[in-house]
Protein backbone atom coordinates (compact mmCIF):
# COMPACT_ATOMS: atom_id res chain seq x y z
CA UNK A 1 0.00 0.00 0.00
CA UNK A 2 2.48 2.50 0.90
CA UNK A 3 4.94 1.61 -1.75
CA UNK A 4 2.02 2.56 -4.19
CA UNK A 5 2.26 5.90 -2.42
CA UNK A 6 5.14 7.05 -2.31
CA UNK A 7 5.70 5.90 -6.16
CA UNK A 8 2.70 8.14 -7.10
CA UNK A 9 4.15 11.17 -4.67
CA UNK A 10 7.34 10.45 -6.22
CA UNK A 11 6.26 10.89 -9.59
CA UNK A 12 3.92 13.97 -8.97
CA UNK A 13 7.07 15.37 -7.58
CA UNK A 14 9.36 15.18 -10.38
CA UNK A 15 6.46 16.97 -12.21
CA UNK A 16 6.21 19.58 -9.86
CA UNK A 17 9.41 19.65 -9.63
CA UNK A 18 9.01 19.26 -5.74
CA UNK A 19 12.78 18.99 -4.86
CA UNK A 20 11.82 19.01 -0.88
CA UNK A 21 8.99 16.09 -1.51
CA UNK A 22 11.03 14.44 -3.78
CA UNK A 23 13.67 14.21 -1.26
CA UNK A 24 11.57 12.75 1.62
CA UNK A 25 9.86 10.26 -0.44
CA UNK A 26 13.33 8.76 -1.73
CA UNK A 27 14.41 8.86 1.53
CA UNK A 28 10.95 6.57 2.64
CA UNK A 29 11.19 4.08 -0.46
CA UNK A 30 14.86 3.67 0.30
CA UNK A 31 14.12 3.04 3.88
CA UNK A 32 10.85 1.00 3.35
CA UNK A 33 13.30 -1.31 0.62
CA UNK A 34 16.07 -1.55 3.34
CA UNK A 35 13.83 -3.09 5.78
CA UNK A 36 12.04 -5.14 3.19
CA UNK A 37 15.60 -6.53 2.18
CA UNK A 38 16.74 -7.37 5.91
CA UNK A 39 13.44 -9.09 6.59
CA UNK A 40 13.21 -10.71 3.07
CA UNK A 41 9.71 -10.22 2.79
CA UNK A 42 7.33 -7.65 1.85
CA UNK A 43 6.02 -5.42 4.83
CA UNK A 44 3.33 -5.01 7.04
CA UNK A 45 1.29 -1.91 7.23
CA UNK A 46 2.53 -1.34 10.42
CA UNK A 47 6.34 -2.16 9.54
CA UNK A 48 5.99 0.60 6.66
CA UNK A 49 4.62 2.71 9.57
CA UNK A 50 7.71 1.76 12.04
CA UNK A 51 10.32 2.82 9.23
CA UNK A 52 8.18 6.21 8.50
CA UNK A 53 8.55 7.19 12.26
CA UNK A 54 12.32 5.90 12.59
CA UNK A 55 12.48 8.48 9.31
CA UNK A 56 10.20 11.50 11.14
CA UNK A 57 12.87 10.57 14.45
CA UNK A 58 15.55 11.31 12.90
CA UNK A 59 14.36 14.65 11.29
CA UNK A 60 12.90 16.05 14.54
CA UNK A 61 16.55 15.48 16.21
CA UNK A 62 17.88 17.27 13.06
CA UNK A 63 15.57 20.22 14.01
CA UNK A 64 16.99 20.20 17.12
CA UNK A 65 20.72 20.19 16.67
CA UNK A 66 19.71 22.99 13.58
CA UNK A 67 19.24 26.01 16.11
CA UNK A 68 20.40 29.34 14.49
CA UNK A 69 20.57 28.07 11.45
CA UNK A 70 17.19 29.38 9.76
CA UNK A 71 17.73 28.42 6.34
CA UNK A 72 17.87 24.36 7.63
CA UNK A 73 15.19 24.93 10.01
CA UNK A 74 12.76 25.75 7.01
CA UNK A 75 13.81 23.09 5.42
CA UNK A 76 13.71 20.13 8.33
CA UNK A 77 10.57 21.59 9.36
CA UNK A 78 9.44 20.86 5.48
CA UNK A 79 10.28 17.70 5.16
CA UNK A 80 9.00 17.02 9.48
CA UNK A 81 5.50 17.87 7.46
CA UNK A 82 5.17 15.64 4.55
CA UNK A 83 6.41 12.83 6.83
CA UNK A 84 3.76 13.55 9.41
CA UNK A 85 1.56 13.65 6.49
CA UNK A 86 2.33 9.88 5.74
CA UNK A 87 1.76 8.60 9.46
CA UNK A 88 -2.02 8.19 10.94
CA UNK A 89 -3.28 10.85 12.89
CA UNK A 90 -1.62 11.62 16.38
CA UNK A 91 -3.20 11.36 19.61
CA UNK A 92 -2.87 14.73 21.61
CA UNK A 93 -1.66 14.29 25.43
CA UNK A 94 -4.82 14.20 26.70
CA UNK A 95 -6.10 11.82 24.90
CA UNK A 96 -2.98 10.02 25.37
CA UNK A 97 -3.17 10.36 28.90
CA UNK A 98 -6.87 9.36 28.97
CA UNK A 99 -5.95 5.89 26.83
CA UNK A 100 -3.15 5.11 29.26
CA UNK A 101 -4.81 5.54 32.59
CA UNK A 102 -7.87 2.90 30.78
CA UNK A 103 -4.91 1.01 29.63
CA UNK A 104 -3.43 0.50 33.05
CA UNK A 105 -6.85 -0.13 34.88
CA UNK A 106 -7.44 -2.63 32.32
CA UNK A 107 -4.54 -4.77 32.77
CA UNK A 108 -5.12 -4.51 36.10
CA UNK A 109 -1.58 -2.75 36.88
CA UNK A 110 -1.00 -1.06 40.20
CA UNK A 111 0.57 2.71 39.04
CA UNK A 112 3.32 2.82 41.02
CA UNK A 113 6.99 3.33 40.23
CA UNK A 114 8.11 -0.76 40.59
CA UNK A 115 6.00 -1.06 37.61
CA UNK A 116 6.78 1.37 35.07
CA UNK A 117 8.63 -1.24 32.50
CA UNK A 118 5.26 -3.49 32.60
CA UNK A 119 3.28 0.03 32.08
CA UNK A 120 5.52 1.16 29.46
CA UNK A 121 5.29 -2.69 27.82
CA UNK A 122 1.79 -3.07 28.13
CA UNK A 123 1.00 0.73 26.83
CA UNK A 124 3.26 0.89 24.01
CA UNK A 125 1.93 -2.28 22.55
CA UNK A 126 -1.41 -0.27 22.22
CA UNK A 127 -0.58 3.08 21.25
CA UNK A 128 2.89 2.37 18.89
CA UNK A 129 2.20 4.58 15.86
CA UNK A 130 -0.51 6.51 17.08
CA UNK A 131 1.17 9.16 19.90
CA UNK A 132 4.90 10.12 20.53
CA UNK A 133 7.23 7.99 22.63
CA UNK A 134 8.01 11.27 24.48
CA UNK A 135 4.15 11.98 25.18
CA UNK A 136 3.54 8.48 25.85
CA UNK A 137 6.28 8.27 28.40
CA UNK A 138 5.42 11.48 30.01
CA UNK A 139 1.85 10.28 30.36
CA UNK A 140 2.95 7.14 32.27
CA UNK A 141 5.28 9.22 34.62
CA UNK A 142 2.11 11.73 35.62
CA UNK A 143 0.17 8.60 36.60
CA UNK A 144 2.79 7.30 38.86
CA UNK A 145 3.21 10.04 40.66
Amino acid sequence: MYTARLRADKMAALKEKDAVKNKVVTMLMSGITYKKKELGRDLTEQECLDVISKELKQEKEALDMAAGREDKIAELQAEIAILESYLPKQLSAEEVAEKVAALIEAAGLEPVVKNKGMIMKTVMGELKGKADGKVIGAAVDALLK
